[in-house]
């Protein structure tokens, strides 16, 4: 099983007892972490044996092995240190993982799996000091990848408070990665795929209409996926294809341009959301979003899509061309039906027949009032 991560750097910001929060750091590749740290933790290697960066194992449910992490003092005064296994926790959103702070971290697996010997221990200055723990699979692990750490917490030295009052508590974590044998089932979903899009009031003369295209991918497997593409496109009805980007994986890490992590671990979700500007009116639209992915455990691609239909419809300049149609069409009429002509057409009809005599002839008032 690949790993790419070779060391996290934990930085712990405590600001008081009830406000804590760990910011990780990936260390560069290589022996150790290139930081302002005064100690390190790796792998121990044996005389000729190759150096490794982080722990991995493949075992079968109910199996243990042993092994031991090597933690250095690179300062010129002693130190005290602290060694105890974690989970890794992914990260909301991000695809990444990460580890929490000591007092935060809810272990479940890898975390509970470890048992360090030689837990807490203080080491000369320019010395180093060799841990041993065990790792036992309980015999119903669940098959697939599981990740944690042994992670190295110092002590003393680094923890002194700062001149603005913030204390810093320094860990290191060695990414210790198992692969329980038994059934895989790579697989990739994309979730919540959701369309915002914001029309001018007219189009094509106030501006064109912009699309916000949101989703979720998750692995919902239970090994660990490495993300290779991402592409998101919107095709029109009667447009065809108006936008299509993809986002490839780098190799380097999530970056504010390029945000696909290297690795995903089982349960990893990763948001992202594709920006565009120039949707069509009156077109019936499609978001489509596609992934690719490899299975490091079988070097198999692993894939998943999902589209949404969508409608830009300018409602506002189109009521207003409705109104002005309806308005001229009720002039018309008005035009051909003025107001009162048939009412005052009757009246008059009425007048001339209660003049008229029996034959038809209007009679003379004067001679009904004389008796003629």
């Amino acid at each position: 099983m690949a790993a790419s991560l070779l060391g996290t750097v934990l930085l712990l910001v405590v600001a008081g007892p009830a406000a804590t929060a760990a910011v990780p750091a990936t260390a560069p590749q290589g022996t150790g972490a290139s930081t302002d740290f005064q100690f390190s933790a790796e792998p121990f290697a044996a005389p000729g044996a190759q150096q490794r960066s982080y722990f991995s194992y493949q075992l079968q449910p109910g199996h243990r092995i042993l092994d031991q992490v090597v933690v250095l003092n690179k300062s010129s005064a002693p130190e005290s240190f602290v060694v105890y296994p974690e989970d890794a926790t992914n990260v909301p959103n991000t695809g990444g993982y990460a580890y929490q702070a000591r007092n935060k971290m809810h272990n479940t697996t890898v975390g509970l799996w470890v048992t360090v010997g030689n837990s807490s221990f203080t080491v000369p200055a320019g010395d180093q000091v060799v841990v041993t723990f065990q790792l036992a699979v309980p015999a119903n692990a669940p098959p697939g990848d599981h990740v944690g750490a042994v992670v190295v917490e110092e002590q003393h030295g680094a923890q002194a408070q700062n001149p603005v009052g913030v204390n810093l508590v320094l860990r290191f974590a060695v990414p210790l990665f198992v692969h329980v044998v038994g059934p895989l089932h790579p697989a990739l979903t994309v979730e919540n795929l959701t369309v915002f899009h914001q029309s001018p009031l007219f189009p094509y003369l106030s501006g064109s209409a912009k699309v916000a295209v949101r989703f979720d991918v998750v692995n919902t497997g239970n090994d660990i996926l490495n993300p290779d593409t991402v592409t998101v496109s919107i095709t029109g009805l009667l447009s065809g294809t108006l936008h299509s980007f993809t986002l490839k994986q780098s190799g380097l890490g999530p970056t504010k341009t390029n945000p696909l992590p290297v690795q995903m671990l089982p349960g990893a979700r990763l948001q992202l959301t594709e920006l565009w500007q120039g949707l069509p009116p009156f077109d019936p639209l499609t978001a489509h979003v596609s992934v690719r992915a490899t299975d490091p455990n079988s070097n198999l691609p692993v894939s998943t899509s999902a589209s949404e239909l969508f409608w830009y419809f300018p409602w506002l300049p189109v009521l207003i061309v409705l109104a002005i149609v309806a308005a001229l069409l009720y002039r018309r009429w008005r035009r051909r039906h003025p107001r009162g002509a048939s009412g005052e057409g009757g009246a008059a009809s009425g007048t001339t027949s209660d003049a008229a005599g029996p034959d038809g002839a209007a009679e003379d008032p004067a001679r009904e009032e004389a008796g003629v």
